[in-house]
């Protein structure tokens, strides 16, 4: 719900400040997309915190404390994500044609993981990035550790069976079952 005493203020103050806070994201980001990101999560929070904000002359300053902090977020999430998908192809099992898990291509681990379904993309994320143990993860999903290992075990095996190569993929390319080819 919108306060309708506070909202005239916040919107001159975005309107004051979002040039600014959009030309120090690109400066960081170097991509437009998520620099708007950014910028729009910052004032998300920026108005959640509206009752803390600095006097006017440190307004910009917070917000840019407020913008590192949404920037060391978003590349941490975003380092957790390429270590989940290094992870995954190593521990790929390439039996055949002599496919190495280091020729696994990250766009097509990141296509593969994306097809799966929900509940196993979850439970990858709570092994690789999370870097649960079987236990905690049992505990959080309120099942056994044994039916965790079943499932993560059949996440693998799925994961797997979409990025394993063709017979009629040319050597060293992975053609995902979905049809998507690198």
């Amino acid at each position: 719900m919108i306060d309708e005493e506070r909202w005239p203020a916040f919107t001159l103050f975005v309107v004051t400040h979002k040039t600014a806070l959009l030309r120090y994201t690109l400066r960081r980001l170097n991509d437009h997309s998520s620099c708007q990101e950014v910028v729009d999560e910052t004032f998300l929070i920026a108005w959640r915190r509206w009752d803390d904000r600095p006097e006017p002359h440190r307004e910009l300053s917070w917000l840019y404390g407020i913008s590192y902090h949404v920037l060391s977020n978003s590349r941490r999430s975003r380092d957790r994500r390429e270590r989940l998908y290094v992870r995954l192809s190593m521990e790929r099992d390439w039996d055949r044609d002599g496919l190495e898990s280091s020729e696994v291509d990250i766009e097509a681990l990141t296509h593969a993981f994306g097809l799966l379904k929900p509940d196993d993309q979850e439970l990858l994320r709570l092994v690789y990035w999370e870097e649960l143990t079987y236990r905690e993860i049992a505990l959080e999903l309120e099942i056994s550790e044994n039916a965790v290992g079943i499932r993560i075990n059949r996440a693998k095996k799925n994961l797997r069976t979409l990025l394993q190569p063709t017979d009629d993929a040319p050597s060293g390319v992975v053609i995902l079952r979905e049809g998507f080819e690198l």
